[in-house]
């Protein structure tokens, strides 16, 4: 038995359901079940009851919880005590891709939740293989990850050795970014060979693991080009866009809104390759309130996009 388990038994009894139990927890449903299973048979009582309205305590049950309301209760009470000050105020840390999305839900999420006290926010863009060691090694307390899907089984592997957990944001096809005035902004649908003579600006610090031969291939043929400018900083990116004309560059879906600001467009392409953004945690990472905010935002900035082929269902988050 440990504090975790009894953190999930109280957030079952909360909710009435183990469902709504694991999408508040973010964990899977069968996780969260088989952790219970697992605290009843350690203590050789029935916790919860199955109804037709969800779960309930058994007599046994609540005797339990009520102890165990009592531990988690002290618990936070000694970490609120011997806490240095800094880790009481606002604080989160995150790793993730370079995506306006996330930028954007980033600022929606300090706007609103950030409040007027002290805080301690850190929010790095790196590249995947950057943002999973920041989160291995706790640099970061938790990470957003990208892969293409034709690299995704060794981004998961990779993962899997460094007891990281996941969870899948959204899958989208990359999309075209350019500036309402370039030459292939009126097309409804740009052709792959169409781009050539135009430059790509690429983000200068991608890294992906060692590949097979196969995959080199597949991936030179759906992102090469004979012009290319490397940029590191958001910023730059986009004033080449809307300063150099005949630039573009591959990225995920975009809000709207921010297309508008910076006088931009986003175009399909049929050979976008189709990629996923991952949520990644240490093993058995407990969430704080705020980046459970911050999810929370991220989940709405993804919802009906036409670039997108699925988005994680609720109860995986």
């Amino acid at each position: 038995m440990n504090l975790q388990q009894l953190r999930y038994a109280t957030e079952i009894e909360k909710t009435g359901s183990i469902t709504k139990a694991a999408k508040g927890l973010y964990m899977g449903q069968p996780n969260l079940s088989k952790s219970i299973k697992d605290l009843e048979q350690e203590l050789g009582i029935t916790i919860f009851e199955r109804t037709t309205k969800g779960v309930k305590p058994t007599r046994m049950g609540l005797e339990f919880l009520s102890y165990a309301h009592n531990i988690l209760n002290q618990v936070d009470e000694l970490e609120s005590l011997y806490k240095p000050q800094s880790e009481k105020d606002f604080s989160f840390s995150i790793s993730v891709p370079r995506a306006t999305y996330l930028t954007a839900a980033f600022t929606d999420f300090l706007k609103e939740y950030a409040g007027t006290g002290p805080i301690d926010v850190h929010f790095r863009e790196a590249s995947s293989m950057t943002a999973i060691q920041d989160v291995a090694t706790g640099s970061s307390q938790v990470g957003i990850i990208r892969s293409e899907n034709i690299h995704e089984q060794y981004f998961l592997n990779f993962l899997a050795n460094l007891h990281l957990e996941y969870k899948l944001i959204w899958e989208f096809q990359m999309c075209l970014l350019m500036s309402k005035n370039h030459p292939l902004a009126s097309c409804n649908e740009i052709v792959y060979h169409m781009l050539d003579g135009y430059t790509e600006i690429a983000h200068g610090d991608f890294q992906v693991p060692s590949l097979t031969a196969a995959d080199l291939s597949e991936s030179a043929k759906n992102t090469g080009n004979r012009r290319r400018i490397c940029i590191y900083e958001r910023g730059s990116q986009y004033d080449l866009l809307k300063r150099l004309p005949g630039t573009y560059m591959w990225v995920s879906p975009i809000p709207p809104a921010i297309l508008t600001e910076n006088n931009l467009v986003l175009k399909e392409c049929a050979v976008g390759a189709w990629s996923k953004d991952f949520f990644i945690t240490r093993k058995g990472h407990h969430f704080t309130d705020e980046e459970r905010a911050f999810l929370a935002t991220v989940r709405r900035f993804t919802e009906h996009n036409p670039f997108q082929a699925k988005k994680a269902e609720e109860s995986s988050w």
